[in-house]
């Protein structure tokens, strides 16, 4: 039995990193049920099961700085990675949801730090997936590590990016998968848009998408000068 400390969860809202502010982030999934019993039931209840929702809750507390962003938080809709417990390596668990905000209050107690508590809903499939590139700068042109996932998929996939800064030039992420680790091939719309600043986004498959067993990234930088880097976080799910 492996089990994470909570003071190493990392997360990421578009292009912002909240772990400065916020001190608990809790998800919570379920799925309504519909009562289905009638006279052939033999005295027991009979349900079936109807559809799936997430809610995402989280708190922290209120900074004098972060007006854009609240603003953000607050605008109805956004991307969101957390690792629970952790988000440093590669292969580290993370949820991945594209979410509408439903409240964003602030408190402000006498003695007390002002603080804020943030709710949210899924709007699609919360992915459980992987971390592929940690928070973190890659200077010039970038081939990932491989990341082995021990066997491959065909129920789709989706992706998070996140970009914190640009030092300069155009920088375009992609997705690359491989059958043995030796021979690779781009993913089938697993490019991301460039990006000259700091920008976030969703990437989803097709329904049935194959994904191989083998995973890296490649980060490309177009223009700027040698040296300059690319500060972002990158997070995966294979759909369940």
């Amino acid at each position: 039995m492996t089990t994470l400390h909570g003071k190493n969860t990392k997360v990421w809202f578009n292009k912002y990193d909240l772990g400065p502010y916020l001190s608990s982030i809790g998800y919570a999934g379920s799925k309504e049920t519909a009562d289905a019993t009638n006279f052939a039931s033999g005295g027991n209840k009979e349900y079936v099961a109807g559809q799936r929702s997430t809610t995402v809750s989280a708190a922290g507390f209120h900074d004098v700085d972060m007006t854009e962003i609240n603003d953000a938080m607050d605008s109805g809709s956004g991307l969101l990675t957390w690792s629970p417990g952790a988000g440093t390596a590669i292969g580290d668990r993370a949820y991945l949801a594209s979410i509408i905000g439903t409240s964003l209050q602030t408190s402000a107690p006498l003695g007390g730090v002002v603080a804020l508590a943030w709710d949210s809903m899924a709007a699609t499939v919360t992915g459980l997936g992987q971390i592929l590139h940690p928070k973190g700068e890659d200077t010039n042109t970038t081939t990932g590590a491989t990341k082995d996932d021990a066997a491959a998929t065909t129920t789709g996939w989706q992706a998070h990016l996140h970009v914190f800064a640009v030092d300069a030039g155009s920088w375009v992420v992609k997705l690359q998968d491989s059958a043995n680790g030796s021979a690779w091939t781009d993913v089938s719309g697993g490019a991301f848009a460039a990006a000259t600043g700091a920008t976030s986004e969703r990437l989803v498959s097709a329904a049935g998408a194959t994904l191989r067993r083998y995973l890296r990234y490649i980060a490309t930088r177009t223009g700027g000068s040698a040296g300059d880097g690319i500060t972002f976080a990158l997070a995966y799910a294979r759909n369940a």
